[in-house]
């Protein structure tokens, strides 16, 4: 599971604090503060990185017989100093830095058509 913005045990929970709850450590802003609707997947900053930096979005896993077929968790490349360099899953709401990724991965790897 993914690490969310710690709180300590002295505070109370309140309806207004949930999208702080939804927050992963990683991501660019607040959860929830983006278009209606948007997840992580569809914002063009939200990138599985590779050994030179990021790579192209659409990477799925095969070997975990539980998650086979998914989409990885990435990182939020958005550039801002000091931001916790942390992977999340696609499925974490969008923030208010959000930008629309023209090329939104599907959330299960394609099907390999076969070709006899």
């Amino acid at each position: 599971m993914a690490d969310h913005l710690e709180f300590g045990a002295g505070l109370t929970k309140a309806d207004y604090d949930q999208p702080f709850r939804d927050t992963f450590l990683g991501q660019a802003h607040i959860a929830g503060t983006g278009p209606a609707g948007a997840t992580c997947r569809e914002c063009k900053f939200w990138r599985v990185m590779g050994r030179d930096g990021p790579a192209i979005p659409g990477h799925y896993s095969r070997t975990n017989k539980d998650k086979a077929g998914q989409l990885k968790k990435a990182k939020c490349i958005f550039p801002i100093p000091h931001k916790a360099n942390r992977m999340f899953p696609h499925s974490a709401k969008a923030c208010r830095m959000f930008e629309q990724s023209e090329t939104v991965p599907p959330l299960n790897a394609p099907q390999k058509r076969d070709t006899q």
